[in-house]
């Protein structure tokens, strides 16, 4: 019998990319299986197990009597009122939690079904370069239409020049960011209300998943303090160690909102409602601006690390981006990463190199500080020999 003939992918599926973690999840395994001692640095995966409010909240409401319906695309209406005060309380920026708020089962669901609401084929999105490489693969290749990229440069801060983004259909923005852990001041936060304001034709899509992983003192913003003129993109799972539980929530202009909830309705029933529940159960934990002591203790231990780690590399000579946010260290290497990241990897050390991201991280690695502090110092040690 003939073997049976294989269908064709769709054009956009063979325009995917490899997914960069999924191969280095690969390599890990075939090293773990080995029984190598692998030391990994490369996955921005919590290790930090999440507070015992967040648990006990989670199984609480799994008894609830409504919890085993189908949840709504948008999400709880009740959750929605809770993530309003949250918002207010953390960014003084007022929101109808009925217009300007759905609850989305993750920041990545929420960016591509973003992108399946607005994105025609062959229309431009901006993606900045290096980036979360979800924006360019899941969000413009699989709506086929084009990336136009938007270079951040160590010289420039890591910051894109926003003329750059001009006619795009919808741009991305990170900060604080992956993976460079760069931080952006109020003069660019004011240029980029400005452009959203100005540029009606662009969606604007701000990434915050890391506005509560900071340290040193830094607050960071939300854009919407700046515009209303945008949707902004949160998630829970670094500020609650919560990645497995995939739950976070996109806010902003109504219309964008509203488009998203369309979008998600034809794709999926929403988050759990147990998970929902726990998660504004977290939120209303929030005293305004204060996090929970939970959430301190969670950013002390993730300070701590990146201090050693950043004091360990730069005595190797290396050149580190210092930041005050985000479990990443941006490394820059030379020219070219890859014989580091290699060498690294030898002597079991996954770190994720830079080109990864988009071609303009070339010569740069990232390392996901998700490691107990005795494992990152006894990786600090392994690369030392490199």
């Amino acid at each position: 019998m003939s073997p049976p003939i294989k269908p064709r992918h769709a054009h956009r599926l063979n325009a995917l990319p490899p997914y960069p973690f999924a191969e280095l999840e690969r390599k890990i395994s075939e090293k773990q299986a080995r029984g190598d001692d692998v030391i990994n640095l490369g996955i921005g995966d919590p290790d930090l197990p999440p507070p015992d409010f967040f648990t006990e909240s989670l199984q609480r409401h799994a008894a609830d009597a409504d919890a085993h319906f189908y949840p709504t695309s948008q999400g709880n209406p009740e959750v929605r009122k809770e993530i309003a005060r949250f918002f207010q309380g953390r960014f003084g920026v007022e929101l109808n939690p009925d217009t300007q708020i759905c609850v989305v089962i993750g920041a990545k669901e929420g960016l591509t079904n973003l992108g399946r609401a607005y994105v025609n084929p062959v229309e431009e999105v901006g993606v900045p370069s290096p980036a979360y490489p979800v924006y360019g693969a899941g969000v413009a290749t699989l709506c086929d239409a084009h990336v136009r990229t938007l270079p951040l440069r160590e010289e420039d801060g890591f910051l894109p020049n926003l003329k750059e983004a001009e006619g795009v259909r919808m741009a991305f923005f990170n900060y604080p960011n992956n993976p460079t852990g760069a931080i952006a001041p109020e003069s660019f936060w004011k240029q980029l209300g400005d452009f959203c304001d100005t540029h009606p034709e662009t969606i604007v899509v701000h990434d915050n998943a890391y506005s509560e992983m900071t340290f040193d003192g830094y607050v960071a913003p939300s854009l919407l303090q700046f515009t209303s003129n945008c949707v902004e993109m949160h998630s829970i799972s670094k500020v609650f160690n919560a990645t497995g539980f995939r739950i976070g929530f996109a806010v902003g202009r109504e219309d964008y909102i509203a488009a998203l909830v369309k979008a998600k309705s034809q794709v999926d029933s929403g988050a759990p409602l147990m998970i929902q529940r726990a998660m504004a159960d977290g939120l209303a934990r929030y005293n305004g601006a204060t996090p929970p002591p939970e959430v301190e203790v969670t950013r002390k231990a993730y300070g701590e690390r990146r201090a050693l780690a950043e004091q360990a590399l730069e005595k190797m000579g290396l050149k580190v981006t210092r930041s005050p946010a985000t479990f990443y260290v941006w490394v820059h290497i030379g020219t070219d990463e890859m014989p580091f990241a290699n060498t690294a990897l030898n002597k079991n050390v996954v770190v994720t190199p830079g080109r990864a991201f988009g071609l303009t991280g070339t010569g740069f690695i990232r390392l996901a500080l998700t490691q107990p502090l005795e494992r990152i110092q006894e990786a600090m040690e392994r690369l030392e020999t490199i």
